[in-house]
């Protein structure tokens, strides 16, 4: 409770928005409990480390004995219940009737989770070192899936943030709430359209480990 009271309010900070009624947190003591799980129909692959489902917003996540990959968890899926919360209304029925087309899309939600819920570390520079030598035509923004919209993701928040500022966090899902566009709500909020966000985030790329 009071890593997730911590995390609450780091993320709500960043995102300038609080919690209009309050998060679940269903904790299983082993993944293999976890993977049991009825909150949710869809299965549980021994590589997801937790869930948040939209369809009342709870947090479900195992312990499985590391108390810093405990924390990392809790915070990281609280960061997308603080997003659903804010641009869906906290479930799926606020979604349907409210309308809500508008869909973050993998690299944004999960990014943005891992960038606020730990530093920038050895894993994630070296997923993405290997990336920028490794990889040939660096991807777009879309094409950052499966395990990348993690890794890849954060290192886009990180170059975000660091030529607009932590506060460019609030305005962009502020805008794309405003204006039911990801696009229109990035281009508005910074004042560039996605694709040359992406173009200068390859360029950052470049400089960083060429």
């Amino acid at each position: 409770s009071d890593v997730a009271e911590t995390a609450y309010r780091q993320i709500s900070r960043h995102l300038s928005w609080d919690l209009r009624k309050r998060v679940s947190i269903i904790i299983y003591n082993s993944h293999n409990d976890f993977q049991q799980t009825n909150v949710t129909y869809e299965y549980m692959p021994e590589g997801v480390g937790g869930v948040t489902e939209l369809f009342k917003n709870r947090v479900v996540i195992p312990f499985e004995g590391s108390y810093e990959q405990f924390r990392h968890v809790i915070h990281h899926e609280l960061v997308h219940a603080m997003i659903n919360d804010m641009i869906y209304g906290g479930s799926v029925q606020s979604l349907i009737s409210n309308r809500i087309m508008v869909r973050i899309p993998l690299w944004m939600n999960e990014g943005l989770a891992e960038y606020l819920s730990g530093e920038w570390n050895t894993a994630s520079d070296m997923w993405i070192r290997d990336l920028t030598l490794n990889f040939g035509e660096l991807p777009t923004f879309n094409q950052l899936g499966g395990y990348l919209a993690y890794r890849g993701g954060q290192s886009v928040w990180r170059f975000i943030t660091g030529k607009w500022g932590d506060e460019s966090i609030a305005e962009i899902f502020y805008q794309i709430k405003k204006k039911k566009s990801v696009s229109v709500g990035v281009q508005t909020a910074l004042g560039m359209k996605l694709s040359e966000i992406n173009e200068q985030w390859h360029d950052y790329l470049k400089k960083t480990y060429f």
